[in-house]
């Protein structure tokens, strides 16, 4: 029988290792969610037109769009019928479209090619005929022969359209994208001829030679161009182009100066008629006048709660967790690197609020988000400083829910595109949960004392800890079980930041008859910048089990702000703003540009204040918008062709070349800069699917710890009988 026992409690161990789950909040995001407006019951008020509902690039930041010539057109459009469903009949409930548009590569003289934006994606749809290929213009049409994808019932998607100067030298070949490589083979004497060989994946697939510096090169003698055999329907179309600037033959290497990359995919997408993407199918593809129509056909889509529903490649539907009909459709971006969140794009005077621009906070669940940002420009495109001002922001504090319900509500106040923890509501009583955080914190208002904290973590996620391996928390934080005792019922416990002990306390989950404050764990912080005993962190336990080798704990709920406020006094500035009124008893913070005038010139990116940019057309025409940065962690190491390379001394220069300067590498090769502050993830507001449109999830937890328990019980009988 003891060996039985043995077998049971080691095989619960186990198990409740394999359960652990390590939870730290602040790490670097691994991916963005991108928003659209949010349909269905805003405010207490619906914004459906006649039970409809249509996002274009001004309502969906995640749709292609092009500030500099005002491109794109992709529009999506939800028809909603009797139970909130969204009909895969005629007439259907979804419908998408969009259209061909003119570009100009970002290398002008090459001329221009066709656009269009499909399943919130650039793709590249055809070429355009030029004057002639001398002047560039007409190099990459006439070097094809089948020149429009649309027409061949397909599309590739952009990968490179860049005019920065950079070098190459024959020791460093160009990177391109989907393992392609453009090496100088060689230079000859006079500094004339270039000997290129493009390789993808290690295997050499074309070799041309360009002429850069000789006498009177014209842009096809510049150019290098890879006329590809085959690309899915399409016949020798080309896919690569460099332009080459100038050429000089070294004694040790090579090297060239080039200042134009274009490159699109050779792996096509289909667009032919009846092709399924998901929820949704293409319903008419018409070539000459560029457009495309897809609809939902035999896959009825219905908006209950709490749904996250992939329509297509690119495009998501999220419901709220609510009765009351609430949804929007998202983009998630995962690719490593830095992103631009924008606002709708405006051209004079404007006001962005979480509707409008997917940086600012919002939380769908309970419709909760009010951050406001007004522009009003004066003569010249100018945002004054002096009164009245020309940028005016607004934010109130509003109550929310914790995850774990039971713990009742607190202030919660978007400040600056983030979600920060305003103060503490009280509750009932600490017994029943709803007054622990409040009652045990002395300075309970946080912006009562002219500050707030960035809310960390706010959970209810199960899961199971043990004294060999600590909850992992934000801000160096760690909860370490370090005993529990024979009978199961004390779980000591011991709070370490940054490896040095913090605090140490009891609780007693398992015990008989046990509240809701014998079972939550909470740090009350001696001092968080102007306050006094603040509790920051908050764990609730469910359960606990003494081991024999060790010890573990089952845990439903996380609430952690940071130990480090922000600053939320009157004439503080940041950046371009300054706070101007704090009014703490009605939760409302103002800000303006005093002093801090700006001139929405072309082509300029402006930081207005942490986490809001202001990000200007490269055109004479005014058009801005404001966008929140985003770096999602992991991006590559900066690739070789962009390092900077000196000229080797001993260099035979061609006749008269333009110096050849390094330049930075294009945006889409730049790897992202990790921020010093990096945004938590969204709250997980998606449970277990209920319809085949809906995710699937992983296994509950609920089970797995069931079983667990059911082998400590028979454990504990086990040995009671021994």
């Amino acid at each position: 029988m003891k060996k039985l026992a043995a077998i049971t409690l080691t095989s619960m161990m186990l198990l409740a290792t394999a359960m652990v789950v390590g939870v730290v909040a602040g790490e670097n995001p691994t991916s963005v969610e991108v928003r659209g407006a949010v349909a269905g019951t805003i405010n207490g008020q619906s914004n459906l037109v006649d039970n409809s509902f249509t996002w274009d690039p001004q309502t969906f930041a995640g749709f292609y769009y092009d500030i500099k010539n005002d491109l794109g057109t992709e529009t999506l459009k939800f028809d909603l019928t009797e139970g909130n469903k969204l009909s895969g009949d005629e007439p259907r409930g979804i419908t998408y479209t969009t259209t061909v548009q003119n570009k100009e590569f970002e290398r002008e003289i090459w001329g221009n090619f066709k656009i269009i934006g499909f399943q919130a994606e650039k793709y590249f749809a055809g070429y355009n005929q030029g004057v002639d290929e001398a002047s560039g213009s007409d190099i990459f049409y006439a070097e094809s022969t089948d020149r429009n994808s649309l027409s061949d019932e397909q599309l590739e998607k952009i990968l490179m359209d860049d005019d920065d100067e950079m070098t190459v030298t024959s020791g460093t070949p160009l990177k391109l994208a989907e393992g392609y490589e453009l090496a100088i083979k060689s230079i000859d004497t006079d500094g004339n001829k270039v000997y290129l060989e493009l390789s993808k994946d290690g295997s050499v697939v074309d070799t041309k030679v360009v002429s850069p510096s000789k006498d009177n090169a014209n842009e096809l003698d510049k150019t290098y161009y890879y006329k590809n055999p085959k690309v899915g329907n399409q016949n020798k179309l080309v896919t690569i182009g460099v332009h080459f600037k100038n050429a000089f033959r070294g004694a040790s290497q090579d090297l060239a100066s080039i200042d134009g990359i274009w490159q699109i995919s050779d792996t096509p997408t289909e667009v032919k008629a009846d092709t399924e993407y998901d929820k949704m199918t293409i319903n008419t593809v018409d070539a000459t006048n560029g457009v495309i129509t897809m609809n939902n056909k035999d896959n009825a889509v219905t908006l209950s709660k709490n749904k996250d529903t992939t329509l297509m490649p690119g495009v998501n539907i999220k419901t709220a967790d609510n009765d009351t009909l609430r949804f929007y459709i998202y983009k998630e971006i995962t690719e490593p690197g830095e992103y631009q969140v924008r606002g709708a794009v405006a051209t004079g005077d404007f006001a962005w609020n979480p509707q409008n621009f997917a940086g600012f906070y919002y939380d769908i669940k309970n419709d909760l988000g009010t951050e406001t940002l007004d522009f009003k420009l004066t003569e010249g495109n100018k945002l004054s400083g002096d009164e009245p001002r020309g940028v005016t922001y607004t934010t109130t504090a509003q109550n929310k829910e914790y995850e774990r319900e039971i713990w009742g509500s607190y202030k919660i106040i978007g400040f600056q595109a983030e979600k920060y923890f305003a103060g503490y509501n009280q509750g009932v009583d600490e017994a029943s949960g709803s007054d622990i955080f409040y009652a045990e914190s002395t300075d309970r208002n946080s912006l009562s004392d002219e500050q707030l904290e960035k809310i960390l973590m706010d959970d209810d996620d199960e899961m199971t800890v043990t004294s060999g391996t600590p909850l992992k928390l934000a801000e160096g934080y760690e909860l370490a079980i370090k005993s529990i005792d024979t009978d199961g019922n004390k779980v000591y416990l011991e709070l370490s930041k940054d490896g040095s002990v913090v605090d140490s306390k009891v609780v007693s989950p398992s015990k008989d008859n046990a509240d809701e404050l014998d079972k939550t764990y909470y740090y009350k912080n001696p001092k968080v910048g102007n306050q006094n005993k603040l509790v920051t962190i908050g764990v609730h336990f469910k359960n606990a089990f003494r081991g024999a080798s060790q010890d573990l704990a089952s845990i439903d709920g996380i609430w952690q702000i940071s130990d480090t406020p922000v600053e939320v006094k009157a004439d503080t500035e940041y950046d371009k703003m300054t706070i101007n009124t704090v009014d703490a008893t009605n939760g409302i913070i103002t800000m303006n540009n005093k002093d801090n005038a700006i001139t929405l010139s072309k082509n300029k990116d402006t930081t207005l204040m942490p986490g809001v940019n202001i990000k200007t057309a490269d055109n004479d025409t005014l058009r801005y918008y404001v966008y929140k940065p985003v770096t999602i962690a992991g991006a590559a190491a900066v690739a070789e062709n962009v390092t900077e390379v000196k000229a080797p001394e001993n260099v035979t220069p061609a006749a008269a070349p333009e110096t050849a300067e390094p330049t930075p590498a294009p945006e889409n090769v730049t790897p992202a800069e990790t921020p010093e502050t990096v945004t938590p993830a969204a709250e997980n507001e998606t449970t277990a699917p209920v319809a085949e449109e809906e995710k699937k999830s992983q296994p509950g937890f609920e089970g797995i710890f069931a079983i667990a328990g059911l082998l400590a019980v028979a454990y504990l009988v086990l040995g009671r009988r021994d």
